[in-house]
């Protein structure tokens, strides 16, 4: 890289670009300042971006639609740009559409992680995104779409370990990322499936999926009053997109403190 002292310029310009809704002229910035600094000069401007700055220009891509700044955005400051993510979203929305909301996330998600064969880096993004309450629910988010598949891979890890199981017949998009998430960082994984299943008590009771279909009748609710102590109910796809959109920061903080998260509110951008 030959001047940094161009780097503060080029930020406050694709931030401009970004808010402005110019995308891909937010692109050609960033390719530019590649070209003329190295990938190393990218790499700064985007871990200076304001967090929903990098979520708004990464939310126009994804696997289909590649980014420079995908390929090169480092992984704490793409956990911090996932929690803008659910920030234009309303109730209205994820009452009416979770599927394609969790669709959206899911290419977001899986564009970023695969965006590169590097498995040291992919570690890296999913540890810190896991570290994160945002990036907890996001990930219980896509994996609520497959929830049969996932009980049983959790039921599989829980009886021989993750790295002796978690094989599954499923051909589910998300399969593979759980089963990455499981042998890279267990810990995170079983986060991951509290989120969903927050009642879970692993030998006292079984999981058992949520669906956003379930109306229930009188005699539904009664079977289900008699069975609720054997079964760990879990979350549905639209009331864990609703826990998402009220983990979206209130605000953007200018200059986050060293070790510190943003506090948690609602309403961002509504």
């Amino acid at each position: 890289m030959s001047d940094k002292t161009n780097l503060p310029a080029i930020r406050q310009q694709v931030t401009e670009l970004v808010l402005a809704g110019s995308t891909k002229h937010a692109e050609e910035a960033i390719s530019e300042t590649a070209e003329k600094f190295g990938d190393l000069a990218v790499v700064e401007v985007l871990s200076t971006l304001e967090p929903h700055v990098a979520s708004l220009h990464l939310s126009a891509f994804d696997g289909g639609k590649m980014s420079l700044a995908t390929l090169l955005i480092p992984p704490k400051a793409w956990a911090e740009s996932l929690a803008y993510f659910a920030a234009t979203w309303d109730e209205d929305w994820i009452e009416d559409e979770p599927e394609v909301l969790a669709e959206s996330l899911f290419a977001h998600i899986h564009g970023v992680i695969y965006a590169s064969d590097d498995e040291e880096r992919r570690a890296e993004l999913l540890n810190e995104a896991l570290a994160t309450d945002w990036g907890t629910t996001a990930f219980a988010v896509l994996f609520s779409t497959a929830a049969d598949e996932i009980i049983e891979i959790a039921n599989d890890i829980h009886n021989l370990g993750a790295h002796r199981s978690g094989q599954t017949t499923s051909d589910h998009d998300v399969i593979p990322l759980a089963l990455e998430i499981a042998r890279t960082n267990e810990e995170a994984w079983d986060r991951v499936l509290f989120e969903i299943f927050p009642d879970w008590i692993p030998g006292e009771n079984e999981l058992h999926a949520g669906s956003d279909e379930e109306d229930g009748d009188d005699n539904d609710e009664a079977e289900d009053d008699d069975r609720e102590h054997e079964y760990a109910m879990g979350r549905t796809t639209r009331e864990l997109l609703l826990r998402l959109r009220r983990q979206v920061p209130s605000k953007a903080a200018s200059t986050p403190k060293a070790g510190g998260r943003p506090s948690l509110g609602e309403d961002i951008f509504s």
